[in-house]
Parts: structure tokens; C-alpha cells; sequence
């Protein structure tokens, strides 16, 4: 698997004052630090309680009680660092007195966090009574110390109930030389005569630092005065020289940490502003209240609009969930209250300066945004990123060193690592998992939706407990999981209701025509609603609706007509061959978007002729500033984040 660069990793630690370092030189001591090598993409974060929870946890299921016992006592009054690594789901490297102690990672098979140790913390674990271990015959010992895989014939004895791909600690005489991934359950470990047992992960013995004193935020803060100030200055001269060539500035709070951080350099800085937030109408109740906080902490109204029109969940009856190759989601549910909130509170304006919490460590989308750019989907809004370079161990050392953890969101201290949407397919399954345990009203909600959709389509159980469904294209590491546990799983309609939406066949071959010109014809599968129709189709030229007949009639810029009939029937008519396969498939898809239109209202915000507006939650069409430039289907999202096959079901 490629691991993407999202940046320049800036880790170091000072092995004098035992802390780690944003930069090289320790405020503390004067001493340069240790540079930490860390995989890429590097974004460092420090380990909350929730975190600690899971770690502890993994290591009793695993390892036994006493286990977990020594592994409190080693972290106690230590701050763990953890670095999330690509792998099918959440992974994080351990870092515990600047090195790797091992990975935390959820299994999707399991349903679990597991924690496979690295040698040094296994030995740390590691007693007589303990789980998840076997011993080697002496005569194994060298070979598995240079990397061989444990053989059964070499094993004396297995302790724990081991099952395929479980961490195992490997012992020979009361020594831990290794740490590998089970090959064979216990039983077969026991007794077959041959094959690998166990693959060696770790072998090599690495320095496992004892602390020298406890370890706090204030200690952390102290040696990283310099480094923070030089990055918070740099930010705060950022904000305030962008900000020069704008009347109007807001802040675009989410209820996430980079939001947070954001929020109060802007407030540290000489520039006025307000603050905006978009309801989705999918936040998480902490959000929500999160959001009032800050409100009365800042002494602002945060301006809000909800989307009152928009039903996430009717669409999602409609269309599917939302996948990672196809959020139509986001362009409803967030971008269009943003346009509605710019809209509505600054109406004079072409431009509003809106910084965001936006960080190229988060995705590789991201780690290519220049720091200020046009939103393309919300006309007025100029985007700012002032914390675009800060990883996330520097956004916490921020929120720390300025006392703003009492305005942090209680969910990261819980285990999650994002603050969205809690539907949104970027989740994990690991949040899903949290959201048992912390949300599990609300995930019912998504459950039960997820299992109508997984059965009309017949799709296996792994539809919803590997989180298939967050994927419209499923990616290799995923098909190879499917394929090594023999899961046959084929995407079809992802639609809980499939033979209900709207679908239209054409003929692609276009006749002459009695009339003069080219005919092509299209067919839907329902009747039409003329009526509903006719609020859009001006778009594509001059309508006119004749009730007695249940005809709509279309004519274009150079006279060709176009007939839309109740029955489902529609006739394409053109002067030349060539543009009558372009404007069957204008016609489909604006037929299509005004027949599922929710009135989210992002066509309206970039229609640059202000010819839409939406009357009774429908999009509707102005037809004196109407020019016909088709422009307006390209932002819906309806359109956007569909294929043309889902909805042309067949070429005659």
C-alpha cells in the first residue's frame, strides 16, 4: 500500500526533559531533541482518555488482567502520543517516551481494538499466567530471532484461547525473543505436523526508556514555548494580512478541535468577525451544545441556517447511503445552509473571507488546497487556512497552552478522532463501534436503514459489520479482505426501494424526421409530472404546458421543439444529428433533478444570472433571466455525485 506524503513531519524529543518537541530546540533545557521517525502521513495526536480505555482494554482481552494491571502502572502519569496509520480501518502507532511500543488497530473481523505489541512492551507484559503466548523449543530460538516464522513441530505449548491473526507473544525458557500473527488457531497449533503457526512481526530488541519523572501538559508546553509562539505569530500575521482585502470576515466553526484552534487565533488577532455553523441536521448532541458554548464563551451569535426543506434521510430511501466515491451529502446538507447563512447575513457582498480549521495532514484532497482559494460550490466564499501546515499534536498543544480545553469537544476525549456528520462513510468502523457504546439511539437509526438495503439486494452480513456500504467502488485492501474470507459481494442498486426511482431508455440512433431535422426517442418507466416539470425545464429553452393533451412542450434557441408527455414519452427533435444524443441527456437529467429536487438550494447560490429560486421547497426558474446555459445542472447534487447509468437503464 502507498503511503501518501501530506507534508513535512515535525516531530523531535528531548531525551534530558523527556518530552516531545514540535521542533528541534527544547525550550526547556536549550538542548536540540532526537528526531522520532514517524510513518507518514504523520499526524501525531495525543492520547485521551477514551484512547487510554481502549488500549487498557485491549490489553486485558488479550493478555490477562495482571497484564493490564503492568501496563496502567507503565503509563501512568505519561502522555501517549498516537500516530494513525493506513490500514483497512483505524491504526495507530504507539509512542511512549519517543518511541513505538506498537499499533492499536480495530479489527473488522473481530469487531474489536487490538493492541499487537512491539518486543519491548511485550516483555513488559509478559508473565507465566498471561494469555496469547506459546513456547519455542530451544532449537527454534535463533532462527525465529532472525526473522524465521514459527513452525508448529517447534511449539511446547500454547497459552490462551489463540485464533487465526491474533498478536502472540513467542517465549523460549522464560524469554520473549519475538512477537507474530497467528497462523493457526490453538487447537491446530497443538497438533498438526507441520506448516507455519506463526508469522514473526517483531524481533528486535529496542531500548525501552524507564521515565525518569511524570510528564504533564505543562512540562510539554514549557520546552515547546518557543516553537508554539513562532507558529501561533506566523498564524495570526496570516489571518490578519489576508483579511486586509475584505469588508466582511467570519469564522467556520464545525465543533471540531482545528475549528477551535482557528476560532481563537482569529479572535487573537485584530480582525472583526463572526461566527457561522453549519447545522447539518446529522450533528452529534455534544456539537450541538458545543456550538452554544462557544457562542457564550465568544460573545457572538453563531450564525446558523438549517436547511428545513432538505430530509438527508428521504434521499437516503431514495439514492442509498452516501458513499467515499459519491457524498452527495455534503453539497446539500453543508454547503447549501453555508450559501443560505453568506446569503442572508451579508447580501451586498460578492466575497466573504471565511476561515476554516482546514489541515493538509487530514487527507490527501487537502494536502494539495492552496491556503486561500475560491469555493467553487459557494460563490461569496474566499477560504482561509490559517492552521494549514499544523499537525494535530500542534493543535492540541495550542488548545492546551491557551486553556481552551474546557471548550473542546467532549467526544474526542471519548475515543473518536473526527467531528462530523455521524453517518458520514469517511467514519471508521472503530466510530461506529464507539457509537455502541456512546450513541447507540442514533446508530439504531442508520442499522435499521442499512438492513432494509441489505435486504432487497440480498447483500451479506458484511454490508453493515465491515462498513461495505461506505463505498460506491470498493478499494483493494477491502476486495482483498472480501476475497481471503471467501465473501462474495457484488454492488447493485443500493436503494432500499430500487424499482421506485425514475429511469429513462433512448434511442441512440436518431431518424430522420417527418417534420424535417432528427428524432430520437425517450422512454421513463412512470408518468410524468408536467407540472413539476415545467418549474425547470426553461432552463433547457421556452415551455409551454398543454393540460387538455398532457403535453410539455420544449423549443430551443434555433426552433427545435421537444415533447414531454405524461405517459413517460419524450420526443428529442434537432436540426443536426450530432446534438441529439447532448440533448437527450440535458432533458433526462433535468427532468430527473426537478422530479427529486429538495430545495437544498446550491444550484441558486452559483447561478451567476440569479434566474433560480426556490417556491414551496422546489427549484423554479425565472425565465426573463434565464439564458439557457445549462450551467445550473452542473452544481446539483443530485446530478453531481450520480453515474448516468443509474439512472438510463437501457441503449436501444
Amino acid at each position: 500500500m502507498k503511503i501518501p506524503f501530506l507534508g513535512k513531519v515535525r516531530l523531535h524529543w528531548c531525551d534530558i526533559c523527556q518530552v516531545p518537541l514540535i521542533r528541534k530546540q527544547c525550550s526547556s533545557c536549550g538542548k536540540s531533541g532526537r528526531k522520532i521517525p514517524v510513518t507518514p502521513p504523520g499526524d501525531i495526536r495525543p492520547a485521551f482518555e477514551g484512547d487510554l480505555l481502549q488500549l487498557i482494554k485491549a490489553v486485558e482481552d488479550q493478555y490477562g488482567v495482571e497484564s493490564a494491571k503492568i501496563f496502567q502502572n507503565m503509563i501512568k502519569n505519561q502522555i501517549l502520543l498516537l500516530n494513525k496509520v493506513p490500514y483497512v480501518d483505524r491504526m495507530d502507532e504507539i509512542y511512549y517516551l519517543g518511541g513505538v511500543i506498537g499499533l492499536l488497530r480495530f479489527n473488522p473481523l473481530k469487531e474489536n481494538f487490538e493492541l499487537v505489541p512491539k518486543l519491548t512492551l511485550a516483555r513488559k507484559l509478559w508473565h507465566s499466567d498471561a494469555s496469547n503466548w506459546v513456547e519455542v523449543d530451544i532449537g527454534a530460538k535463533e532462527p525465529i530471532i532472525k526473522g524465521a516464522s514459527v513452525l508448529a513441530p517447534g511449539i511446547l505449548g500454547v497459552h490462551g484461547n489463540i485464533n487465526l491473526n491474533d498478536p502472540t507473544i513467542i517465549v523460549c525458557q522464560h524469554e520473549v525473543i519475538a512477537v507474530g500473527l497467528a497462523k493457526m488457531d490453538r487447537e491446530t497449533m497443538l497438533n498438526s505436523p507441520r506448516g507455519v503457526a506463526i508469522k514473526t512481526k517483531y524481533r528486535k530488541k529496542s531500548l525501552l526508556v524507564e521515565p525518569i519523572s511524570h510528564s504533564s501538559w505543562e512540562k510539554i508546553i514549557k520546552a515547546n514555548r518557543q516553537s508554539l509562539a513562532y507558529i501561533e505569530d506566523e498564524a495570526i500575521n496570516f489571518i490578519e494580512k489576508t483579511a486586509q482585502d475584505f469588508d466582511n470576515i467570519v469564522v467556520a466553526y464545525s465543533g471540531g478541535k482545528d475549528s477551535l484552534a482557528t476560532l481563537n487565533l482569529v479572535a487573537q488577532s485584530d480582525v472583526p468577525y463572526e461566527i457561522i455553523f453549519a447545522d447539518t441536521g446529522l450533528e452529534y448532541p455534544e456539537t450541538l451544545e458545543n456550538v452554544k458554548l462557544i457562542s457564550k464563551t465568544y460573545g457572538r451569535k453563531v450564525l446558523v441556517d438549517e436547511n428545513e426543506s432538505y430530509d438527508f434521510w428521504e434521499r437516503f430511501e431514495q439514492f442509498g447511503p452516501p458513499t467515499r466515491n459519491s457524498r452527495w451529502c455534503c453539497k446539500s446538507s453543508k454547503l447549501a445552509p453555508i450559501n443560505s447563512i453568506l446569503e442572508k447575513n451579508f447580501p451586498h457582498d460578492d466575497q466573504v473571507l471565511t476561515f476554516l480549521g482546514k489541515r493538509r495532514y487530514e487527507s490527501f484532497g487537502r494536502s494539495q488546497e492552496p491556503r486561500v482559494s475560491q469555493n467553487p460550490w459557494i460563490p461569496k466564499q474566499v477560504s482561509a487556512s490559517p492552521i494549514n501546515n499544523w499537525s494535530a499534536f500542534e493543535v492540541y498543544l495550542y488548545i492546551e497552552a491557551r486553556r481552551l480545553m474546557g471548550l473542546l469537544n467532549p467526544l474526542y476525549t471519548k475515543g473518536f478522532i473526527r467531528i462530523g456528520c455521524w453517518v458520514c462513510p469517511a467514519a471508521s468502523l472503530a466510530d461506529f463501534s464507539i457509537m455502541k457504546e456512546t450513541h447507540p439511539i442514533l446508530l439504531e437509526q442508520l442499522t435499521q436503514r442499512l438492513s432494509s438495503i441489505k435486504s432487497v439486494n440480498n447483500f451479506p452480513k458484511q454490508y453493515i459489520s465491515w462498513g461495505l456500504w461506505r463505498w460506491k467502488i470498493l478499494p483493494a485492501k477491502i476486495l482483498k479482505l472480501l476475497q481471503r474470507n471467501n465473501i462474495k459481494y457484488k454492488i447493485k442498486n443500493s436503494s432500499s426501494e430500487p424499482s421506485s426511482q425514475l429511469q429513462f431508455s433512448i434511442t441512440r440512433s436518431p431518424s430522420p424526421c417527418v417534420l424535417g431535422g432528427f428524432s430520437s426517442y425517450i422512454s421513463a418507466n412512470q408518468l410524468l409530472e408536467l407540472e413539476l416539470i415545467n418549474r425547470l425545464l426553461p432552463i433547457v429553452g421556452e415551455t409551454q404546458l398543454n393540460e387538455e393533451l398532457d403535453l410539455l412542450h420544449s423549443t430551443d434557441s434555433r426552433g427545435n421543439r421537444t415533447d414531454v408527455f405524461r405517459d413517460g414519452s419524450v420526443i428529442i427533435r434537432d436540426n443536426f444529428k450530432a446534438s441529439i444524443d447532448a440533448k437527450a441527456i440535458d432533458f433526462i437529467k433535468t427532468i430527473f433533478r426537478v422530479t427529486y429536487c429538495d430545495g437544498c438550494g446550491v444550484c441558486i447560490y452559483n447561478c451567476e444570472e440569479d434566474a433560480l429560486f426556490l417556491r414551496n421547497g422546489k427549484i423554479k426558474v425565472d425565465t426573463s433571466k434565464c439564458i439557457h446555459c445549462m450551467r445550473c445542472n452542473s452544481f446539483c447534487p443530485l446530478l453531481r455525485y450520480r453515474s448516468d447509468a443509474s439512472y438510463i437503464i437501457e441503449d436501444v
